[in-house]
């Protein structure tokens, strides 16, 4: 059980250092620090020794401190969701384990300053990646949220599903339960689709999403008449199965109706769940780190997890807890890899190498990490027209900080990214010019371009100039990566090599791309847009393009598939069944973006949050057939069920 914010019980746990004031220089503006007696404010989480055992134990047969049905490591966008989701039942106990904190802040609500790249302080980890051999040992850096909620409160609210037919690909390789007719009333049951209408969106889940009412900045209207002009349509429901595989599409954000951010946290741990479900466990702050195993039967059996504060010495007490049912793992593509093998799950040779014993060998754990590569050109662009204009007008950043602070309007809900320009790229001719039409069901695209009203290198820029990008991301890489141990230390990040371009015919693609992106830059000159070059290939020949995609790439951090589903000995090694169990051992499972074959060809949050609430249903289903569920039911007296929405305290 949890206490709210203005309901401290004796002995509440707090951090050691609390989040103050989140500062946003970039904009000249502090924003305040949530008060106490706000309607929103989080539960504080409950200190460790109040729900971890100070020892490892294995009897179960009577409560105790420290024994609980499921255990899930990690409360980001997926842990949120499961937790909710299992929690339906009064009867079933949950701890979430999150090594992140609460981070409730007027800055973490606001669209635009919670981004990854926004001053100040940010609940987020970062590290370089290993040099990439492919481009001339560039070396980028890797992110991972430190946040209940995760990712989702800080990417770019960006909700899109992805197209019908990749989730048939997978069906047609094997993945039982994964077709989109599979998949779409999982989607539909978490979403509110605002303003959308149709039988393939819901209108009773607790996450909402919506389209902008206008256009901010003027420069999107015009890259959408770029890309129509080049004969690619334009639609307003990008999660339409049956609508075009290549369109110009507006992008719903899951925002509420107030302007304010929505990440899973909000929407599916809100006050009104955390305060009354008394069998609901979170503790924030906290390292798991290590999976407990028996391995005395036939395989390993995942019983249990060491964790202890995240912030704190190594030689900081350690506590133990123990799940009857089940251990799911929901840290992320990165750091669910980095679990495993430190719990000794994973390729023999590299653990035993740390000198971590072997409970499974299981090859591919961290092995076909994907990621979206981006590549941007660049162009100067009006000033008054872009992002740029708040960094440079303290008037501006001042007016349009008010109308966001009183009417949940303007540039401050904006993620940056409100339209896309989805492409195949075998369907492009020389002039850059889509030949052909298929809808979503029948084919996905692997070229998205994404316009923005922003300068997105990260390469210093005149703080006078405007600047508007086009990011060209392959959906579809050939390439991956690895995620390996650095030392058997669980406080060291892993080493992640993301692999860009390891695969000549990404290349390809992304030459497409980029070519597809400058004749959209000619036709909005073509229309009297004034811009002019800045960050551009030298040249059109596949050479100078090459060379221009070596030194512009950046990561879009859609870490995904490096505990891919698919069987232990498929062609590229498979970590969980189709069910999400961890191969070779019982009473584990992965839920987060680690688990697709290949990464999802669209933005993450949506699937991820999709393949939470199907692998909520499975645990629930295995109980059923174990007998430990009688029926299935409106149910949860002190919350909201699949067939009750939730309050979201928008």
């Amino acid at each position: 059980m949890l206490y709210t914010a203005t309901e401290r019980a004796p002995g509440v746990y707090v951090p050691k250092s609390k989040p103050g004031p989140s500062h946003n220089f970039k904009f000249g503006i502090v924003a305040p620090v949530v008060p106490a007696n706000d309607k929103r404010a989080m539960p504080l989480y409950q200190r460790p020794a109040d729900i971890g055992a100070n020892a490892r134990f294995s009897n179960t047969d009577s409560p105790r401190k420290g024994l609980y049905d499921y255990i899930i490591v990690g409360g980001g966008t997926a842990g949120c969701v499961l937790a909710s989701r299992l929690t339906e039942d009064p009867n079933i106990s949950v701890l979430v384990l999150e090594r992140g904190g609460v981070h409730n802040t007027f800055t973490m609500r606001c669209p635009l300053l919670s981004g990854p790249h926004a001053q100040g302080k940010h609940p987020s980890v970062r590290w370089n990646t290993t040099p990439l051999t492919a481009v001339n040992g560039r070396v980028l850096e890797i992110l991972t949220g430190t946040v209940l909620g995760g990712a989702s409160r800080f990417n770019a609210m960006l909700y899109t599903r992805g197209s019908a037919a990749q989730y048939d690909q997978w069906r047609q390789q094997g993945r039982v339960g994964w077709s989109y007719a599979d998949l779409e009333p999982y989607f539909i049951k978490s979403e509110n689709a605002v303003g959308t209408s149709g039988n393939h969106h819901g209108s009773d889940g607790p996450w909402s999403n919506r389209h902008y009412d206008e256009f901010h900045l003027s420069s999107f209207p015009r890259a959408v008449k770029a890309a129509q002009d080049l004969g690619i349509s334009y639609t307003e429901d990008v999660n339409a199965p049956d609508g075009p595989c290549v369109c110009c599409a507006k992008i719903p954000v899951t925002m509420t109706p107030n302007g304010t951010r929505l990440s899973t946290w909000d929407a599916f741990l809100p006050p009104s769940i955390t305060t009354r479900r008394q069998k609901l466990n979170i503790c924030t702050d906290m390292l798991v780190t290590k999976i407990d195993f028996e391995v005395d039967g036939v395989q390993p059996v995942a019983s249990g997890v060491f964790f202890k504060p995240y912030d704190t010495l190594t030689t900081e007490q350690t506590f133990y807890a123990r799940a009857k049912k089940e251990i799911i793992v929901c840290c992320g593509a990165i750091e669910t890899p980095h679990l495993l093998m430190l719990s000794g799950i994973g390729a023999k040779d590299h653990i035993s190498k740390h000198g971590i014993k072997v409970i499974k060998d299981l090859p591919g754990v961290g092995r076909n990490l994907q990621d979206h590569v981006g590549v941007t050109i660049t162009y100067k662009a009006p000033l008054s027209d872009t992002f740029h204009s708040l960094e440079s007008s303290f008037t501006r950043a001042s007016t349009e900080f008010l109308k966001y602070v009183i009417r949940g309007r303007g540039l401050f809900t904006d993620p940056t990214c409100q339209v896309s320009i989805f492409a195949k790229s075998d369907n492009l001719g020389n002039d850059a010019g889509p030949n052909f039409e298929h809808t979503n069901r029948e084919a996905f695209p692997d070229i998205e371009i994404m316009p923005i009203p922003h300068e997105t290198t990260l390469v210093p820029s005149q703080k006078s100039q405007g600047f508007f990008s086009f990011i060209c991301v392959p959906l579809q890489p050939k390439s991956s990566g690895t995620i390996e141990l650095f030392s058997h230390n669980p406080h060291a990040h892993p080493k992640v090599d993301l692999g860009f371009f390891t695969h000549a015919a990404d290349f390809e693609v992304v030459r497409k791309a980029l070519r597809l992106a400058l004749k959209l830059g000619d036709n909005m000159r073509a229309d009297g847009y004034q811009m002019e070059d800045y960050l551009v290939p030298a040249g059109d020949s596949d050479d100078q393009m090459d060379a221009f995609i070596r030194q512009s790439i950046r990561t879009t951090f859609h870490y995904a598939s490096s505990c891919r589903m698919a069987p232990e000995h498929d062609t590229v090694p498979g970590v969980v069944d189709d069910e999400l169990r961890v191969h070779g051992v019982s009473r584990l499972r992965i839920a987060d973006a680690s688990i697709f074959p290949d990464v999802v060809a669209t933005h993450l949050q949506a699937p991820v949050v999709m393949v939470a609430e199907k692998c909520a249903d499975n645990a629930e289903e295995n109980l059923e057939h174990k007998g430990m569920i009688a029926h299935r039911c409106v149910r949860d007296q002190a919350g909201w069920s699949p067939h009750s929405r939730p309050n979201t305290h928008t």
